[in-house]
């Protein structure tokens, strides 16, 4: 079964708001064997709409629609589909009568206007919205079927999972599912990677591997079509341990895993302390790392050492040390490091040091120039890092950068 994604609304088309519906439409109607073959975008014009509504039931089996179903003048769902489909609009009463009845759980009378909700095609099946307004409905048209649910991602997720999906499902019962899984990668470029995994790649292959990079970290989709689910867990548990075996340390979670909790995992192995001085990434890292519950059995203080005066008082960075090499340096983010250990008691120091831009770059140290330096009982390791995009996106990636870095240092301390 093939199905095109139509989201339908002005707010969309002009940018005002992103839409998040077909992803997550996408995501689910893969799960259970229907191939998504097209997103398409609309506005709030009848005659716009009632073409798109043409175009892709000439394209696919299923179309789903999302959007259009309010109670005012701009909500022209219904009328493109009965417009399209040559039938009138009529009125269902069961769903009037539901409509006023959540309203009166809410104590307020339905507006007269909300009436519009409960008129649907000839000959369409209506959808309940258990937590909203706007019904959806369902109806054939030539060789297609249109469901259409509400735009509000909470009511057409509460539409999908109750009713669309289960619908459709009956209607492939011997469809294959598609089931995935993500690695998540730091430090490999991704073309690098593409060269190690190429015949992994190959889309004809059962399961196949994706890539996708996204703020320096690369996600690699492993997709796997089987009968079921659970039919489909050796495939993925095969190819996962492929992916570990020839791209190793940098592969640092799975899901949507990140950096932060892979080094809260391997604190919580060691059962070791640890103490950060930002100066570039202006607090980051503190901000991640403090996103994971149970880090303060390790994590014991972030500093914000951003001027040369906090570095030299309060991690005894040496002043003439900054005066004579600059605050971003080597020598200053081991400094840095060793200074936060020594100021906490902790077992692991972490430190960044670096020019973020757009301004403040000298000779020989561009913007996007970069410290990030750790130390622990093993002694302090220090890597020079260049990092590129907005002031933002330097913080970003360099306190990615750093908090690699102390991942690869808990790996080596847990070998032992």
């Amino acid at each position: 079964m093939k199905a095109e994604i139509l989201s339908i609304g002005s707010e969309l088309v002009l940018g005002e708001l992103v839409d998040t519906n077909a992803a997550y439409i996408s995501e689910r109607l893969r799960g259970i064997g229907v191939q998504v073959g097209f997103h398409t975008t609309v506005g709030d014009a009848e005659e716009d709409l009632c073409r798109a509504l043409g175009a892709a039931c000439e394209r696919a089996d299923l179309v789903v629609a999302t959007g259009g179903l309010g109670p005012t003048r701009d909500d022209i769902t219904r009328q493109a589909v009965a417009r399209l489909c040559g039938v009138a609009l009529e009125l269902d009463e069961k769903a009037l009568e539901e409509i006023r009845a959540l309203f009166k759980s809410r104590t307020r009378e339905m507006p007269e206007r909300n009436k519009v909700q409960a008129l649907f095609p000839h000959g369409a099946r209506v959808i309940r919205n258990e937590v909203g307004t706007a019904p959806g409905f369902c109806i054939a048209h030539g060789r297609s079927e249109i469901i259409t649910m509400p735009g509000v991602p909470s009511e057409m997720k509460r539409m999908l999972e109750s009713w669309v999906l289960p619908y459709v499902r009956e209607k492939i019962p011997d469809a294959e599912v598609i089931v995935t899984r993500d690695l998540r990668c730091f430090g490999v470029p991704e073309s690098e990677l593409g060269e190690k995994l190429h015949d992994l790649m190959d889309p004809t292959r059962n399961p196949y591997v994706a890539t996708q990079a996204s703020q320096a970290v690369i996600t690699l989709r492993i997709v796997a079509r089987a009968a079921s689910e659970r039919d489909a867990v050796p495939l993925l548990n095969e190819t996962a341990e492929e992916l570990r075996r020839r791209i190793g340390s940098p592969i640092f979670g799975e899901g949507r895993y990140g950096l932060e909790i892979g080094v809260a995992d391997l604190l919580d192995r060691t059962g070791m302390t640890l103490a950060v001085a930002e100066s570039c990434t202006g607090g980051l890292i503190g901000h991640w790392l403090t996103n994971v519950p149970g880090i303060s059995k390790h994590l014991l203080e972030d500093v914000v050492a951003y001027s040369n005066r906090a570095k030299s008082e309060i991690l005894g960075v040496p002043s003439e040390l900054i005066e004579r090499v600059g605050a971003v340096s080597e020598e200053v983010a081991r400094a840095m490091a060793e200074g936060v250990r020594a100021r906490a008691g902790a077992d692991l120091g972490l430190s960044t040091t670096g020019i973020a831009g757009p301004g403040g770059a000298t000779e020989g140290k561009p913007v996007g120039l970069v410290y990030v330096a750790v130390t622990s009982s093993r002694g302090t390791t220090c890597e020079k890092l260049h990092r590129w995009g907005d002031r933002e996106q330097i913080k970003d990636r360099s306190a990615k950068g750093a908090l690699d870095l102390l991942r690869r240092e808990l790996l080596k301390l847990a070998e032992g």
